[in-house]
């Protein structure tokens, strides 16, 4: 998708095309094996019931971007790490209709990604350091299924690593005080100070710049869509 790209909704479906369709196939192969498209196609399925024909020339963007990237797969080794890392990130407030933060979130084990997810969160944030804070718990969710899923398999033990770039909200995560600014937080999104106490996630910093969640919160520039590519190992495999 070109950068900073913002469509708005219509006040109902006024296009023949087969747009739901093609969204219901995108979504299957991104949750499969295309996470690089994840972002485009959860943010094209908000449009499902009120598209025009704009709306079907982006999602006709996501076919061309694949048919020039058939070639591109997950790459795992198996002299990779075989300790499961995670990276989570948010944008704030990017959607001009209801001001609402996108969560992404992506988990690598052996040199690619094993698990990834981008969805719109249910509240606005009001501060990004919220948002970031919103998203950490998602990664949280996601990071416990994995470890149970992992020691089940190998009956390995350890705390994962959760990266994320931004300073508050780790701070926030490892605080279990009550915070003036955090009092209209809603309680599910406190579950990472419980894992976090548990010593089952371990939350580190990472810069924004190599930070590779950042390609399921927001539309990036060509040249930071391949670096994150290639960071989660999504690679020309032939």
């Amino acid at each position: 998708m070109e950068a900073k790209l913002n469509i708005v909704k219509k006040e109902s479906q006024i296009s023949d095309n087969p747009y739901q369709q093609l969204i219901g196939s995108l979504m299957y192969l991104a949750d499969l094996t295309r996470p690089d498209i994840a972002y485009s196609v959860g943010y094209l399925s908000q449009f499902n019931n009120c598209h025009n024909s704009e709306h079907w020339y982006y999602a006709k963007r996501v076919l061309r971007y694949l048919k020039g990237s058939k070639n591109v797969g997950l790459k795992y080794c198996k002299d990779g790490n075989v300790d499961i890392q995670g990276y989570v990130d948010s944008d704030w407030g990017s959607n001009s209709v209801d001001r609402k933060s996108y969560s992404g979130f992506c988990f690598m084990l052996s040199g690619s990604v094993i698990s990834w997810g981008c969805r719109k969160q249910k509240t606005v944030a009001l501060s990004s350091t919220e948002a970031e804070y919103m998203a950490l718990t998602e990664g949280c969710r996601e990071a416990v299924y994995l470890k149970n899923l992992q020691n089940e398999i190998t009956k390995r033990l350890y705390t994962i690593v959760l990266y994320n770039d931004n300073q508050g909200a780790k701070k926030l995560s490892a605080n279990p005080m009550f915070h003036n600014r955090t009092k209209h937080i809603d309680i599910r999104y406190h579950y990472c100070r419980e894992v976090i106490c548990n010593k089952i996630v371990k939350v580190d910093f990472l810069p924004t710049d190599d930070m590779p969640a950042d390609m399921f919160t927001k539309s990036l520039v060509l040249v930071k869509h391949r670096k994150f590519m290639n960071m989660m190992g999504i690679v020309n495999v032939l």
